[in-house]
Formats: structure tokens, sequence, C-alpha cells
């Protein structure tokens, strides 16, 4: 696993918002995940929230198409899961899984669960995971999915993505589904939180 400890080009645009509310924080020492070990980002580093790059117009046409395109790093996972979440990131938590091949191109194949219940449920990710194992082993054999968190004050690491985040681990590990990447996306900011490239 590697960090993306890049900055966007527009991640300091003074809209982006960088303090989530005191009910979105972890402890920091739920922060590290030192048992857990699939966290990559280091919470102390320079991890910048991404402000979202259409303008808040919600307007996608000046990006290319993103089935086929071929990810190469947890930017590009964070760039594509932003711009196919578009205007939902202003809505109830949710969780988007996109869906990888081998070589790591988008596939025309998103999973969008919406309203999901803020504390994970070990059941529901369970057959989550199942599902995108059957897809995977259908049409995608070898590949991996990218896991977005997002929700309208989300955007960085809060309970919510925690919880959901090791619950998916969980299943993942059981059913052998490789998670490329996991973003975090909220109305305002989004960041990277882990990647395996």
């Amino acid at each position: 696993m590697t960090d993306d400890v890049t900055r966007h080009a527009m991640a300091d645009d003074d809209r982006a918002s960088t303090e989530p509310a005191a009910d979105e924080l972890v402890a920091d020492d739920e922060r590290s995940w030192g048992a857990a070990g699939h966290w990559s980002a280091d919470l102390e580093d320079d991890v910048a929230d991404e402000p979202w790059l259409d303008d808040g117009t919600g307007s996608d046409d000046d990006y290319p198409p993103v089935s086929g395109r071929t990810l190469e790093d947890g930017r590009d996972a964070l760039d594509v899961l932003m711009r196919v979440v578009g205007p939902e990131r202003d809505g109830p938590p949710a969780l988007w899984f996109l869906v990888l091949d081998a070589a790591d191109r988008v596939l025309p194949l998103v999973l969008p669960i919406a309203e999901v219940p803020t504390v994970p449920d070990a059941v529901v990710a369970a057959n989550l995971v199942h599902v995108l194992a059957s897809v995977l082993e259908h049409d995608a054999p070898g590949g991996s999915v990218v896991v977005g968190y997002v929700r309208r004050g989300g955007g960085d690491l809060g309970a919510f993505e925690a919880g959901w985040s090791s619950a998916l681990h969980v299943s993942a590990h059981q059913e052998v589904v490789r998670i490329r990447a996991e973003v975090a996306i909220g109305r305002d900011r989004a960041r990277i939180l882990s990647t395996c490239w």
C-alpha cells in the first residue's frame, strides 16, 4: 500500500472547509488503525482535502468519459469517483463501488448503495462484497473495486468511513475481493483514504 500525499491543483481553493463537524471526528487513537492494518494514509501527513473540480455546478461536461479509463493511482480513482458521484455528494450516507478490470480499466459498472446506516452492518457488508465478488468473477476476472464513502458532511476519515471500511475489509478478505482504493467524498471536499497500487 502506498500513501498518496500529493495535492490537487485546486486544493488551496478557499471554498472547501478543512474542519469536519465535531460529531464526525474519530479520536486520534482510533484513527491509527494499527491492528487492522489496512489504512495506508498516515493522518499526520500532508494528504490534502480535495475541493470539487466543477465549481459547484454539478457539471462534468469538460471531463472525458470515465468508462475505459485506466487508473494509475489513488488520485485517478478519486477523480473518476468524484465525477461519477456528481451531485449525489450532497446527499445522505451512501457507499459507491467502482469496478475495475485486471488492467485497472474502469468498467461501466457502478454500484451505488444509497442511504446506508451510519453504523456499519456486518451482514449488509458481507452481502455487498458477495455481489461484488460475483460481478468481478463474471465481468472482470482479476479485477478490483474502488470504494467511495459518500455523505454530505463527509470528505475525510470519520466514524462512518472508518466503520464501513473495517466491515468491508473483513468481508473482502473472506471473499478474496481486492479493494484497490478507498475515498471519502463530501459536499465540499474529498480525500483518498487508502490505496493498494
